[in-house]
């Protein structure tokens, strides 16, 4: 879904219903689309906060185990009581946040707060302050794409045990650019799909176990003699 919604292919026949024009192959973009670094469409990359966190206090700090399949994980959260720190690093709802130091495989998570709770973010975290040329939902979408992922192996730094990408590495990445328009529409329709695949996943997770279930009435009666009377 997400290399469709970031190659154009998921709203080709939107395109062609407002007489916009252009091909989609392995190289090239549709019309109307291009590709652009992301410090041409996004206005700041902040580093987070190198305080130390605590067990509790005011506001949650986010950390990169925090960052889970494009979303914010509440769970095993630190907390802050620093009022500058949390006046410096406050995240505004509908901010990307992007994982600068991990392991090899892991370095590049990149996940969207929406405000859900007031929350600030930690060192290894990078906040990608959209400008008006980006909807942050579909930026966060373009940093999930297996593409991105490939980007990363490629510009990362290893060290012994973890990787890194810095902000500059992470500014030159040429995004999948189209219209504010189109972005919104590629938003809507990815939530649509993503909804139905959670309600195809749990009609599955549904079906095995009652699958399983069938099984060992099987087996049981089996073992009862009671399948060949």
């Amino acid at each position: 879904v997400l290399s469709a919604a970031c190659s154009g292919r998921l709203t080709e026949d939107w395109r062609q219903q407002r007489g916009i024009t252009g091909t989609i192959n392995a190289s090239e973009l549709p019309g109307g689309w291009q590709r652009r670094p992301l410090k041409e469409t996004c206005e700041k990359f902040q580093y987070g906060s190198s305080a130390k966190s605590g067990k509790t206090g005011k506001v949650p700090v986010l950390r990169m185990g925090n960052l889970q399949n494009g979303e914010i994980d509440w769970n095993d959260l630190v907390y802050s009581s620093d009022a500058e720190e949390i006046k410096k690093y406050e995240l505004p709802p509908k901010t990307v946040l992007f994982n600068r130091t991990n392991s090899p495989e892991l370095v590049g998570k990149t996940a969207i707060y929406r405000g859900e709770r007031p929350a600030i973010f930690a060192g290894y975290l990078i906040r990608i302050q959209h400008g008006p040329e980006s909807n942050p939902e579909y930026l966060n979408y373009c940093l999930n794409a297996l593409e991105f992922k490939e980007y990363c192996s490629q510009v990362r730094t290893d060290g012994v045990s973890q990787s890194n990408i810095n902000a500059r590495k992470l500014a030159e990445y040429g995004i999948p650019w189209c219209p504010v328009e189109e972005q919104r529409e590629i938003v809507r329709r990815v939530e649509a799909l993503f909804k139905l695949a959670d309600q195809v996943e749990r009609r599955v997770s549904a079906a095995a176990a009652r699958a399983d279930k069938l099984t060992q009435s099987i087996l049981a009666k089996a073992f009862r003699g009671e399948l060949v009377p």
